[in-house]
């Protein structure tokens, strides 16, 4: 099975995944900080993606899980949860449940917490919990939400509430919190008084029941299980195993930091799950206080400066902020200029200016420009002009100018290359993301195609087996509302329709029709096959018509339906298909549709003889007219029918006694069609059941038979009684 496990996976994610690995199970943890999971396993991919996230489910579906695990933030996971308690962690909920409610999934398990009993006096006989917290109240609204999918959306749900959990590999857990407080402070805090009722519950414990729950399907009573350890214990019991294994620690009272999570009965979990902890805490602790004191690696004393003061650490700035400073007090100290400020340059400033604001170009301009003015003011000084030249010491200021000009240049237009080739990359990674996020979604397309051909391919093995079950039907038009449901899927086409052929072969009659047919099609209730004279020869041979010729006013394609009892090869039905796309005029759909119809063949020919041998068994013995049971079995299909828009029908009440029915039904014969049935209800009245009329024909029908003093009236189907 492909297994999603998201949520908060600070706690529980790995136990639970080493455990379902075990049964061959592709597990896949997604979170917002799963990078930093030590999960190098087989068979487990990772993947750091925020489940509140819109992209969330179109990223994941190509897994096509079966069983979806989202953990919660227990009260012992808030020091490290952040804000994920609050209102992130329902949003990342509501979005996992609305991606995967249509997916068919086995299981949909959310690991809550018992502490939503915060102020429950009896936690036993309550089973929404009163939450005494913030993250209570949410870790119920979270229950709630999945109810509500459980209860619309049919989703298969278990919740599991746990008390206090621990492991060796267990970090983010209150023992393993109390046991790093005693190694490094010397002190445990208690968060609680020592009386207060708590429960330790193995990782591996609860790995079991999840396993157990992936693996199997409970009855609606275990939607909430409540886990717990089956020796409960209190703060000062677990302070007394503690100082076992640390001498010399204090421990205090916590009573203003109340915890809420408490031990509950697992009695139910036994019964309903098979499930039991199989773990002790004071068997374990041991060996969660060895894997808590484990000596880190000592390092030298170069390495640690090196990792601390590495170039992207955030204290390099302030160590070189403070060296600089050190090293200008020295050179002023050096060049006696403490605090004299003699002169200010302000070519220099100019050239600075120039250059940071438009770079290197305009920064050799302006320092061009400054020094021509320092040789105009030379000149205009009346100084000799060899003095500037032959004398070193005059061309610092040219000097000073350019340097200013290139450095401050040049670190400017640097800056700006930087950001502009950011921006070019950031746009070549937008790029790459996009066609890589194109070719990702066409790559899970074909992969779905591909599932759902071999798993449910329309001509597989598979499928045909389905078919002969939904068409396993003794009622006849049973039989034909399944078989256009069948058509309308397999052959992809919504414009089928099934006719009755009468004995003489003269006319087709519609018995059902595809509900979305093309509104361009005006579909007769009652073929003349006279009109289609080479489908006619088509259907009398036993043969499938298909209309290659383009024939005007004639189906795509036409199969009939032969019953193999007296008269023998015989039609008795055909079935159409009034329109089909250009690329469905090909071998394989028509192959497909012989052999559909093959099966429908077989399955109307069933249900025929059915009929035939229980005859006596479904109508009266002195006229055609349907006893109780038959006609109410009759009844609630065609009703199903009527509802589905693929057949339409109307009821006609014979406001006379059963007798006068009996006697008179050579009139009443006289006046309906073959394909209309007379029945009895239970209430003993008759009814006459008229297939595909309308309610005009059927006042008619109502005013003839009134003319043989037969009295009757149209009746709305609601009006029948059928309880």
């Amino acid at each position: 099975m492909n297994i999603l496990v998201t949520g908060n996976l600070s706690s529980l994610a790995l136990s639970i995944t080493r455990r379902l690995i075990r049964d061959q199970n592709k597990v896949v943890l997604v979170s917002y900080n799963s990078e930093k999971l030590d999960a190098n396993l087989q068979n487990v991919a990772v993947h750091s993606i925020n489940p509140g996230d819109p992209g969330f489910f179109n990223i994941l579906s190509s897994y096509k899980f079966d069983v979806v695990i989202f953990l919660s933030t227990r009260e012992e996971m808030l020091d490290d949860a952040g804000d994920d308690h609050a209102g992130r962690q329902l949003d990342a909920l509501k979005n996992t449940l609305d991606g995967f409610r249509s997916e068919n999934l086995r299981r949909f398990i959310l690991i809550s917490s018992t502490e939503i009993f915060g102020n429950s006096k009896d936690p036993s006989k309550d089973d929404w919990g009163a939450p005494a917290s913030v993250n209570g109240s949410i870790l119920q609204s979270c229950e709630q939400l999945c109810r509500f999918y459980h209860e619309h959306f049919d989703l298969n749900l278990t919740i599991a509430r746990l008390p206090f959990v621990y492991g060796p590999q267990e970090k983010n857990g209150l023992l393993r919190r109390l046991i790093e407080d005693g190694r490094r402070n010397r002190r445990i805090t208690l968060p609680g008084a020592p009386d207060t009722p708590c429960a330790f519950l193995h990782a591996d414990d609860v790995a079991d029941f999840v396993n157990s729950a992936v693996n199997a399907d409970y009855a609606r009573d275990t939607l909430t299980v409540n886990l717990s350890a089956s020796n409960s214990i209190d703060f000062s019991e677990l302070a007394d195993m503690l100082a076992g294994h640390y001498a010399h620690i204090a421990f205090q009272d916590g009573t203003k930091n109340k915890t809420l999570t408490r031990p509950m009965d697992n009695a139910p979990a036994k019964k309903s799950f098979g499930w039991s902890d199989a773990r002790d805490l004071k068997v374990e602790l041991p060996g969660v206080v060895a894997a808590a004191n484990k000596t880190p690696v000592k390092r030298s004393f170069a390495r640690l400066m090196v990792e601390k003061f590495r170039f992207d650490s955030p204290l390099l700035p302030w160590v070189e902020l403070i060296a600089g400073a050190a090293l200008a007090f020295y050179l002023s100290r050096l060049t006696n200029t403490l605090i004299q400020f003699q002169y200010v340059d302000f070519r220099l400033v100019y050239v600075v200016v120039m250059g940071s604001i438009y770079g290197l170009r305009f920064g050799l301009y302006a320092s061009i420009l400054m020094g021509v003015f320092v040789i105009y003011t030379w000149l205009q000084l009346n100084v000799d002009w060899q003095l500037l030249v032959y004398n070193v010491g005059n061309w610092f200021p040219f000097v000073m100018y350019f340097a200013a000009g290139l450095i401050i240049g040049y670190a400017r237009d640097k800056t700006e290359n930087q950001i502009v080739n950011g921006q070019k990359q950031y746009q070549l990674l937008m790029e790459k993301y996009t066609f890589l996020f194109e070719v990702f979604n066409e790559v899970r397309a074909l992969k779905d195609e591909f599932r759902e051909r071999l798993i449910g391919y329309r001509d597989s093995f598979g499928k045909i087996f389905t078919i002969t079950q939904e068409l396993d039907k003794l009622q006849e038009h049973a039989v034909y509302l399944r078989a256009l449901t069948i058509l309308e899927e397999l052959m992809n086409n919504k414009n089928i329709a099934i006719y009755s052929l009468d004995s003489s072969r003269a006319y087709a009659r519609l018995e059902a029709k595809s509900p979305d047919m093309n509104p361009s099609f005006i579909l007769k209730k009652s073929l003349k096959l006279d009109d289609y004279p080479e489908l006619l020869e088509s259907v009398e041979g036993g043969k499938i018509f298909q209309n290659t010729r383009l024939l005007q006013n004639y189906p795509a394609y036409a199969a009939p339906v032969f019953n193999n009892s007296y008269p023998f090869n015989v039609p008795v039905a055909m079935i159409v298909i009034w329109a089909v796309e250009f690329e469905q005029f090909s071998t394989y759909y028509y192959n497909l549709f012989k052999v559909i119809c093959g099966l429908i063949e077989a399955s109307l020919v069933r249900a025929t003889i059915f009929l035939d041998a229980n005859y006596s068994k479904m109508y009266l013995p002195t006229a055609r007219i349907m006893n109780q049971e038959a006609f109410l079995e009759l009844l609630k299909v065609r009703l199903e029918m009527k509802r589905s828009k693929v057949s339409d029908f109307q009821v006609i009440l014979l406001e006379e006694p059963k007798e006068n029915v009996e006697a008179h039904y050579h009139l009443l014969s006289s006046e309906i069609r073959a394909v209309d049935i007379v029945g009895m209800l239970r209430d003993g009245t008759c009814y006459i059941l008229l297939s595909q009329a309308d309610r005009q024909a059927s006042s008619e029908i109502v005013k003839r038979l009134e003319r043989h003093g037969i009295r009757s009236r149209l009746i709305e189907t609601a009006d029948l009684p059928l309880d």
